[in-house]
């Protein structure tokens, strides 16, 4: 064979196999026609025909009278944000939409709309498909465009063609978040390219004039990859029959074959991106502009290089290796210095350039242009690029304290507003040490304010201390810098109960009055709001959130909006106010989806996730709840982590589902969690019956005082479930007396409510029947019953009824018992609908024990045992006393729970409790 035979690159002589995928494109683009658009990822290896694919689709768009737009991610750092993208309305006439200068979320969801209306302009009107190709190199803001672009697919007439290397998608953080997300969306379909068959192998070579011999020794060694198939055949041409394992060793056989000068200027174009411009490496190898010239033409007559760069990123790669370091840190620097002569718009540009020189190039010039390439991709709102080049540029060269300061705080910023919230707090914990070695109390408090609503009151660095830092060395008077501060210092201690927290957030509320700041009274307003999360401050809560609703709309702040939104919600869902609060959640995911922040769609899951449980709708909170895990989880701090974890363990407490709370959520339990939040576990741990883990972790709980504001209620009714299980009398009493003022609301958190566990007053009830004052209890227990079936919550109308039941049998006047029974057959049957077993198991042993039909009468020995359950010994305590084997005692325990058609020893327990009063009537 010739190696003019197959001078041509053989894919592009004729399109071999891929019949069913090239179908399945071509039903896509047809959907798109008519308006109903969608996104297919193409993914495979180097070489496996991935762009040959969206080529031959395009012919066919073409030849229907489809526009078609290309964009090609670049591996080079240097190029700026949205690459790809630029690319694609480039190829299409259109320009590309920039960020807002504030760089605010808000900005960022503006111009990614703009850049949507665009494609649907040029869409009009017979569709269009964009391809997008070799995504595994898209920058993190092209793939948060990407994303948002797949939620409007479906009412666009667009058909995006993505490929990608899955073989050069591992570390890529940014990609797998991309490739997870759009996994969610509808509008995608994947196609997964394997080899060529040996018969679409012998096709494809065939089309060349390849022996079928040969045909078949290639697609033994390539494994039909098209492009190893094309590559190896070109070597079979030239080189004999020693075929080669790799592609590596194809493009060095090739690459040998060239002229010393015309390898170095190969491998010097390799190093320094896709596109070769000559007038560059004439520069950057200092030689004559016309031999550059010369040996380009002698690449590109070897198949190396085209007019538009290298033929393929293969054989770019490969050459690449060839350049020894030194030689490419030299080109890399005096590629960025040519740069800067010629054309110093080009800042990411120049910027990657020095960088990669280091440590030969100038230092000093890599940390400025890298700090130039941060603000631009902060400000074009790629925040993940945005971060790194921050970081870069303080690694490339010795910063004073002023300079860490800044560029630490302006990275935390970056990881902040794309979610990364515990790297991005680790960052501007450093920004503060920079800040307070350089003596400037102006960036320490900027970078205390970067925290502001974000911060973890029991980590090592929150916003408070920060702020109360600076707050000491800015001078005193009506400043917005130090009016924030004074309100996030406020804010923080309030949530924590500190004793100055009410003056000093008035104080806050008034300078911001007095200034007229919308930025000053946001923060204001955010530290009042946490300052009165108490139950006594819910009223002017509501107001608040009113105020805050007001300052945003005014603004068209969607932040803001969002926040006075959540506290409104808040506080009606004390106020039991359950029908108003769930009218917020469309304002709330209306919010969030302009936002496009990880924590914004987390506040509206996490609402939405705390309505479904008050109503009983655990299998969609379920759902919701695991959504706000993956949206935090590896990236919050532990107290925004452990939301989700306490959420679900609350539904198992509640259902019974024990597999709801996996054993590494349990080690984050009792590894990180504060002591209140493990008092709420014991209580949920009771509802489920497993009264022996309860009583351990109550013993371990041991609250310190203060509890955090906002969880007052929520830690007082905790204590009085636990306290009347386990004692003693005086803590059920002291958590009565907190709950008493209150009675009339529900308990839930006032900041951040991720519970609801109905009105007040069951717990008062139950409060009351721990003390023996029977009549309270009754009262108090049918008002909460009404209290709950008017909010809605039939949850825990129905422990209210079980509540009531149980002190009516027990106080077993006349007509008692039979009250009792009919509630307990409407716990029952309200039990059984919602899914929640252990209630249904323990109101179903309380009505034997009433009716006096128990299966299976105990023997005499075994009510003397199950009266020892109900007083909560063990079986080894049950032996001892009663002088058996502890073998002996659990097997009465188990003849116990098969007599009686219970699964748990609390079921036992009731059961002794409810026989005794029914004897007593």
């Amino acid at each position: 064979m010739s190696a003019s035979a197959v001078s041509l690159p053989l894919m592009e002589r004729g399109f071999v196999g891929r019949t069913g995928e090239l179908d399945l494109l071509r039903a896509g683009l047809e959907e798109a026609r008519a308006g109903r658009g969608g996104l297919v990822l193409v993914v495979g290896e180097p070489g496996i025909g991935k762009t040959s694919l969206a080529r031959e689709l395009a012919r066919d768009a073409e030849r229907a009278g489809v526009p078609v737009g290309w964009g090609r991610a670049s591996d080079d750092e240097g190029s700026p944000p949205y690459w790809v993208f630029r690319q694609l309305v480039r190829s299409l006439d259109r320009p590309f939409p920039t960020g807002g200068a504030d760089g605010s979320a808000e900005a960022r969801f503006a111009a990614f709309e703009a850049f949507a209306d665009a494609l649907r302009e040029a869409a009009a009107p017979h569709g269009l498909l964009a391809v997008l190709d070799d995504l595994q190199w898209a920058d993190a803001a092209s793939l948060a465009l990407l994303v948002h672009l797949a939620r409007d697919l479906d009412r666009a007439p667009v058909l995006f063609v993505v490929t990608y290397r899955d073989t050069e998608a591992t570390g890529r953080a940014a990609l797998t978040a991309a490739l997870a997300a759009l996994a969610r969306e509808p509008v995608l379909t994947r196609i997964r390219l394997a080899g060529l068959t040996e018969a679409e192998v012998v096709e494809q070579l065939g089309l060349g004039g390849v022996s079928s011999e040969v045909a078949t020794l290639v697609s033994r060694r390539s494994g039909g990859n098209p492009f190893f198939v094309s590559e190896l055949a070109r070597l079979a041409g030239t080189a004999g029959d020693a075929l080669p394992d790799g592609v590596v060793d194809t493009v060095r056989a090739r690459l040998a074959k060239l002229g010393e000068p015309c390898r170095a200027l190969v491998a010097t174009a390799a190093v320094l991106g896709r596109d070769v411009d000559p007038a560059a490496l004439a520069d950057v190898l200092d030689r004559a502009a016309a031999d550059v010239l010369t040996d380009l033409d002698e690449a590109a007559e070897a198949g190396i290089v085209t007019a538009r760069g290298f033929r393929h990123d293969l054989i770019r790669e490969s050459a690449a290796a060839g350049l020894p370091t030194a030689a490419r840190l030299t080109a890399h620097a005096r590629m960025a210095a040519w740069l800067e002569r010629r054309d110093p718009s080009r800042t990411s540009k120049i910027a990657h350039h020095w960088l990669e020189s280091l440590p030969v190039g100038d230092s000093a010039r890599a940390a400025l242009w890298a700090e130039r390439a941060a603000d631009q991709a902060l400000a074009q709102l790629a925040w993940e690029r945005a971060a790194e080049l921050y970081r870069r540029a303080l690694d490339a060269a010795p910063a004073s304290a002023d300079d860490r300061a800044r560029l630490r705080l302006r990275e935390g910023i970056a990881h902040l507003r794309g979610g990364e919230i515990e790297r991005g707090s680790r960052v501007l914990e450093a920004a503060a040490d920079a800040a307070r070695e350089a003596g400037d109390p102006a960036v320490l408090g900027g970078t205390a304010l970067a925290m502001e609503g974000l911060s973890d009151p029991w980590g090592s660095f929150n916003g408070a201390k920060v702020a109360r830092e600076a707050l000491a060395g800015l001078p005193p008077g009506d400043d917005p810098l130090r009016a924030r501060l004074l309100a996030l210092q406020a804010g923080e201690a309030g949530f924590l109960g500190g004793g100055e927290a009410e003056t000093a957030s008035a104080e806050a509320l008034a300078i911001a009055e007095r200034l007229g700041d919308p930025d000053v009274l946001r923060s204001a307003l955010r530290a009042r709001q946490m300052v009165r999360s108490s139950p006594e401050g819910v009223h002017e809560r509501l107001s608040l959130a009113h105020r805050m609703i007001a300052l945003g709309e005014e603004s068209d702040d969607a932040d803001v909006q969002l926040w006075g939104r959540l506290w409104r919600v808040d506080a009606l869902l004390m106020l039991g106010g359950l029908g108003e609060a769930e009218q917020e959640l469309g304002a709330l995911r209306v919010l969030a989806e302009r936002l496009r922040r990880p924590l914004a769609r987390w506040h509206h899951l996490r609402s939405s996730a705390t309505l479904a449980i008050a109503r009983g709708q655990f299998d969609d909170a379920v759902e919701t709840v695991r959504q706000t895990f993956a949206l935090v989880a590896d990236r919050a701090h532990m107290s925004l982590q452990g939301v989700p974890i306490t959420v679900l363990a609350s539904i198992a407490g509640l259902t019974g589902r024990s597999g709801l709370v996996t054993p590494e959520m349990e080690r984050i339990f009792a590894e990180n969690a504060p002591p209140f939040v493990t008092l709420l576990h014991a209580a949920w741990l009771l509802h489920a019956g497993d009264r022996d883990r309860a009583g351990e972790l109550y013993r371990r709980a041991r609250v310190p005082e203060p509890v955090p504001v906002p969880a007052t209620l929520p830690v007082a009714a905790a204590a009085v479930e636990l306290g009347a299980e386990f004692g003693p009398p005086d803590a059920v009493e002291r958590a009565a007396a907190i709950l008493r003022p209150h009675a009339g609301l529900f308990v839930t958190g006032g900041a951040g409510s991720i519970l609801v566990t109905g009105s007040v007053r069951r717990y008062l009830g139950l409060a009351a029947a721990a003390a023996g004052r029977l009549d309270e209890a009754v009262r108090e227990f049918k008002l909460a019953v009404a209290a709950n079936d008017d909010a809605g919550t039939p949850p825990y109308a129905a422990l209210a009824r079980f509540g009531l039941a149980k002190v009516l049998a027990r106080r077993a006047r006349p007509g008692d018992v039979d009250e009792a029974l009919a509630l307990l057959a409407s716990v029952s049957a309200t039990a059984d609908r919602l899914g929640m077993a252990p209630l249904h198991q323990e109101a179903g042993a309380l009505a034997v024990a009433l009716r006096g039909d128990t299966p299976g009468p105990l023997t005499r020995r075994e009510r003397e045992v199950a009266a020892h359950v109900a007083d909560g010994l063990t079986n080894k305590q049950i032996a001892a006393l009663l002088h058996i084997s502890e073998r002996t005692a659990e097997s009465h325990v188990q003849h116990i729970l098969t007599k009686l058609g219970f699964t748990n020893r609390a079921q036992v327990a009731t059961w002794v409790t409810a026989a005794g009063s029914a004897r007593h009537q």
